[in-house]
Parts: structure tokens; C-alpha cells; sequence
């Protein structure tokens, strides 16, 4: 598929009204055109990795979020697809192509993905930093890595950048609904050395909103929040 085509398709299954809303949630300094996330999947399907990795960066919104799908999808061994994921995400501007672009972890290459993810917490880019934080909460927390993925969000560089901490905050709450006791022991003991102010009383408003935490983990959230 080429790029005039890409353009075509997204101008022609535009939606001005869309637009305007997607463009005061998503804050982007991309130009948009007005597509849905779930339009712009169905076009990725039609995509090849080499297509998408043509089309220019930040040419618009849609482009760059075809090219996260794209490259979160495509069928390559850890080794060379996580080349090309490193390269996408040093292009991540905004949440909704981080947010929209994370990647399947298969069995066989859970820890290189692991390790992989982590690094990208060190960043000083914000937005890989995010895309690292929501790798990490899409794939590992279970049982056998909640320990490891909290104890990694003290190599986070970009504290206080407004899309990490909230990115950190999703991650804490969504624990908290699949592994409770570890996220509590977290959050009271070493979380509070780890998180400004801002990230860790965020978590537990999250931990508030879902439907997944209990109405007596709600409540506790207000006996840790920071004041």
C-alpha cells in the first residue's frame, strides 16, 4: 500500500466532528484528519511493515498510529521486531499512538520483551517512557512479575512529566485489580519512596474509578493517599 493511498483512504473516511473531539482529548502537535482507532486498525491490516516504516513520521496522527499498529503486529522473531519497535517509539508524541500501539508478548520471549520494556524506562523522552510503562502493564503483571515490574519503576527518568506519571498511575490500578496483595505492600511500603506526590495519590483515584477494585480496597486508598 502506498502512502497516497494511506491518505486517501483516511481523508475519504474522515469525520470533522470526530476531529475536533479526538483533537482536544489527544492534545497532539501532529496535524489530523479524523479516523477512528478501529478504522485505522482495519487499514493496518492492509499494510506490510516495509509500507508503513515509508510513510513519513508525523506526516499526520492517523499515519503514525497506522505505523505503531503496524510495527506492534508484525510477525518477526524478538531479536529483529524489537529494532523496530526501539526505532517507533523514539517517534511516540502523543498517548493515543503509545497507548494504541503495544505489543503482544509471546511465551517463548517473555523476558527479552521484559528487559526490553524496562529500558525504555530510563528514557528521557517521555513518551518512551510511557510506551514502556504500558508494555509492561499489558503483559506482565501476573504473579510471577509484579515484584520485578515495580521494582523497575525506580529507573523511571521522567518523573513529574505529566503522560508518565498518568501512565504509572494506569499501571498501579490495573495491579491492583489483578494482583492485590502485592500491589497493597507496594503501595504502603516502597511506592512512597518511588512516586512524587502527584503519581502515587493518582494510582489510588484510579484504583477509585475501576470497577475491578472493591468498594473495601477503596476505602483503603484513602487511609495511604499522601497529603
Amino acid at each position: 500500500m502506498t502512502y497516497q493511498q494511506v491518505i486517501r483512504i483516511f481523508t475519504e473516511n474522515s469525520n470533522k466532528k470526530f476531529d475536533e473531539f479526538n483533537n482536544k482529548i489527544i492534545k497532539s502537535g501532529v496535524a489530523t484528519l479524523g479516523c477512528t482507532i478501529p478504522f485505522v486498525r482495519s487499514v493496518a491490516k492492509n499494510c506490510t511493515l516495509s509500507d508503513a516504516e515509508s510513510f513519513p513520521v508525523h506526516a499526520c496522527y492517523e499515519v503514525d498510529l497506522l505505523r505503531g499498529i503496524v510495527v506492534a503486529n508484525c510477525n518477526l522473531a524478538f531479536a529483529e521486531k524489537s529494532k523496530h519497535l526501539a526505532e517507533f517509539a523514539q517517534t511516540i508524541e502523543n498517548w493515543a499512538v503509545c497507548d494504541s500501539s503495544t505489543v503482544k508478548v509471546p511465551c517463548s520471549e517473555r523476558e527479552q520483551y521484559f528487559a526490553f520494556f524496562c529500558d525504555m524506562l530510563t528514557s528521557d523522552k517521555p513518551f518512551v517512557c510511557r510506551y514502556g510503562v504500558v508494555n509492561l502493564m499489558n503483559n506482565f503483571l501476573d504473579n510471577l512479575h509484579i515484584d520485578k515490574v515495580f521494582a523497575q519503576l525506580s529507573k523511571i527518568a521522567t518523573w513529574g512529566q505529566y503522560y508518565v506519571d498518568m501512565g504509572v498511575a494506569w499501571l498501579v490500578a490495573t495491579a491492583m485489580a489483578k494482583c492485590r496483595d502485592a500491589t497493597v505492600a507496594f503501595m504502603e511500603g516502597g511506592g512512597r519512596q518511588v512516586f512524587n506526590k502527584f503519581a502515587y495519590n493518582k494510582s489510588l483515584q484510579k484504583m477509585r474509578d475501576s470497577f475491578r477494585v472493591s468498594e473495601a480496597d477503596k476505602r483503603w486508598t484513602f487511609t495511604v493517599k499522601i497529603t
